[in-house]
């Protein structure tokens, strides 16, 4: 066992003898040390790389393995470097277990710059860590050395190689990290400058330590003649730990180029898996114009097959005379490879395989490939937004230009937008009308129309129409034909409102566009029920604006029961006759009296002003009808039924009117036999 002790320069012996060194073995272990460092540190940094755990791990055993095999190498070819008599020799044991330091703090070290961007503390730990990992295996390896007599260390000399090892060692860490933030061409010949500082730090401690050293008494005995010569054993384990160098970081660049080419793979795959499933069309070309890729979608767009086009000039996609010019133009580019192409889009026509021609929006772009340059054209068939386009225009020129008004209401119920004439027929301004509510343009309306009962009627029959009476500024009174329909979105909900306003008050009567005989019945020449609607409807609205009311009464005969007395049609007919000519005789001039089915009369019955007044109109009606009851009892007419309906009960339409009637329909009561006037009337009028 060595005696390993500290002393001063004061208290040195003249028989103490100091080691020299060969300097060829002393530069071959800086080449070991700065190899193995510059090895140690590339590992690290594309270890961060790696695409899996797994490789990471791989790698961070391969960047230790490096550094502390070259910390110990250099080391030992140090100690080899050293002549000092007698000859040195080494316990094999002890030499080999002295690398274990070593590799404990450079994967301690190495683990601890895993991360992005390590801190403070963790550089000068790793620092630390491998500082101490050298001076630990230096002085392992010392301890190993077989010497007769007592090792002595110069103190200050001794723990200047400490600090000099632990300062160098910081400091290639914290340089590392510096670099590793920086781009490539940034950093140019710093890339070194880690590795050479982690050599300093091994060759301080080293050195420094060795020149601190001292043998004491030494006794000189007979040396053995060494199996190998110090150089030759030097060289060895230099060529052995380089060898070892070589081999893994091999092994680490195949780890990194697997996952280099598994990313390549990868990324190439999600590349054909975006261009194959794109909506828009993708055509690749080279400098030649040859087409190299093409995408379904451009397939779709032209009509043609992969196959059919891919080693094809583009051209054959283009009209004339595009066709011709096109290759001077990749010409053109090919020739300037730094010039952008312009990034916007453009339409040009292109042509499919069945020769039409469709408008295209294409965008074009140009990278720079090992193969030469390359050209990726996207592109859009935009025909059905063209379509689109000019029936939106056609759709603008009519929406300003028809004779009716035309708002469009947005589904608060706010008018967004009103063509000309909707603002000339509604006396409004652009400004005055956009914004503003539709139910606000005919709130002053005579009889301005239930609104939640519009609305409502809209959103369950998208449909809606009625007519508003409204007074001008010149205090004339129109009518207005307002029809309201819905516009759905995809749910079948309406997102907004179209309403079309007509001026209907200078329309013509149904009367004056129909012949005579096809508004009047050919029997007893009565108003038909056509007829009969179109007069109650414009007595519906008189009476709505004069603030009065409408009442509708329905007659219907009642055939007698027994076959043998049932009336002929002729008869029938015969009493619908006599009814007209005897009923109107009983009625007021506005009133109307129309042939509303076969057996059944109408009655539309104006100007009512209260309840008591319809009441005593329906009870006079009730008596003249229970006489007339009696009087056709000749043409087989057995009895009449009454059904009255009035506006007094809030109704919408003419329709629900003349339906309530039908709904009140009540026999009369029997009345006595006919007196001999009323028999001589009968007979006067068969």
């Amino acid at each position: 066992m060595l005696d390993l002790l500290i002393f001063d320069a004061s208290s040195m012996a003249a028989d103490w003898q100091s080691a020299s060194h060969d300097g060829s073995l002393v530069a071959l272990s800086l080449a070991v040390a700065f190899t193995s460092s510059c090895a140690a540190f590339y590992i690290a940094q594309t270890n961060r790389q790696a695409s899996s755990p797994r490789h990471q791990h791989l790698a961070l055993l391969c960047a230790s393995l490096v550094l502390g095999l070259g910390i110990w190498a250099m080391h030992f070819i140090g100690m080899l470097a050293m002549e000092l008599h007698p000859a040195v020799s080494y316990n094999p044991q002890w030499t080999a277990l002295s690398i274990l330091p070593g590799l404990a703090a450079a994967w301690l070290a190495m683990w601890s710059l895993q991360g992005l961007r390590p801190t403070n503390a963790r550089l000068v730990a790793s620092g630390c860590l491998v500082g101490l990992g050298i001076a630990t295996m230096h002085y392992s390896g010392i301890a190993a050395m077989d010497l007769p007599g007592h090792l002595r260390f110069d103190g200050p000399l001794f723990l200047l190689s400490l600090l000099t090892g632990l300062v160098f060692s910081v400091a290639a860490f914290a340089l590392h990290r510096r670099l590793r933030t920086q781009a490539p061409p940034t950093r140019g010949p710093w890339c070194c400058a880690p590795a050479a500082l982690l050599t300093a730090a091994m060759a301080s401690m080293h050195y420094l330590s060795m020149l601190s050293l001292r043998l004491e008494h030494a006794t000189v005995h007979p040396a053995a003649e060494p199996q190998l010569m110090p150089e030759t054993l030097a060289l060895i384990v230099a060529f052995v730990s380089l060898l070892v160098v070589v081999v893994l970081g091999l092994a680490s660049t195949i780890l990194r180029y697997r996952d280099l080419w598994q990313a390549v793979a990868i990324r190439d795959a999600r590349l054909a898996a975006m261009i194959n499933t794109a909506s828009h069309g993708v055509i690749t070309i080279n400098a030649h114009g040859l087409v190299q890729d093409f995408n379904p979608a451009a397939q779709q767009i032209f009509g043609y097959s992969r196959d059919e086009v891919l080693g094809r000039n583009v051209s054959m996609l283009m009209p004339s005379p595009l066709a011709e010019q096109h290759d001077a133009h990749v010409q053109k580019h090919t020739n300037q490879p730094d010039k952008p192409i312009g990034a916007h889009s453009r339409e040009v026509l292109g042509l499919r395989k069945d020769g039409r021609l469709i408008p295209i929006e294409l965008t074009i772009g140009k990278a720079q490939t090992p193969s030469g340059t390359i050209f990726v054209g996207y592109l859009q068939d935009i025909s059905e937004r063209k379509r689109t386009d000019a029936q939106l225009r056609i759709a603008a020129s009519v929406f300003q230009h028809v004779r009716e008004g035309v708002a469009i209401v947005d589904a608060n119920h706010n008018i967004s937008e009103a063509n000309p004439a909707f603002l000339r027929l509604m006396e409004q301004t652009r400004d005055s009308c956009i914004g503003k509510p539709l139910e606000a343009l005919y709130e002053d309306a005579d009889l301005p129309p239930d609104t939640g009962k519009l609305w409502k009627t809209v959103a369950t029959a998208h449909y809606w129409q009625d007519e508003i009476t409204l007074t001008r500024r010149d205090s004339s009174a129109w009518v207005l034909r307002l029809s309201i329909s819905p516009v759905l979105n995809e749910l079948q909900r309406p997102h907004h409102f179209i309403a079309v306003a007509s001026d209907v008050t200078e329309r013509p009567g149904l009367e004056a566009q129909l012949p005579h005989d096809a508004l009047h019945d050919a029997a007893t020449g009565l108003p038909n029920p056509q007829l009969f609607m179109a007069r109650l409807g414009s007595q519906l609205q008189h009476s709505q604006r004069k603030s009065t009311f409408l009442g509708v009464a329905i007659v219907q005969l009642c055939p007698q029961a027994s076959p043998a007395t049932q009336p002929t049609a002729a008869n029938h007919d015969a009493a619908m006759a006599w009814l007209a000519q005897w009923l109107p005789q009983q009625l007021r001039s506005p009133d109307t009296l129309a042939r509303w089915q076969d057996h059944q009369l109408a009655l539309a019955l104006p100007g009512i002003q209260d309840p008591a007044a319809w009441l005593h109109m329906t009870q006079r009606l009730a008596q003249t009808l229970v006489e007339a009851q009696q009087l056709c009892q000749p043409y087989g007419i057995q009895s009449l039924q009454l059904g009255c309906s009035c506006t007094l009960v809030p109704l919408g339409t003419a329709a629900e009117l003349v339906e309530r009637a039908c709904a009140d329909l009540q026999p009369l009561p029997a009345s006595p036999p006919p007196t001999p006037a009323n028999a001589a009337q009968i007979k006067e009028n068969p």
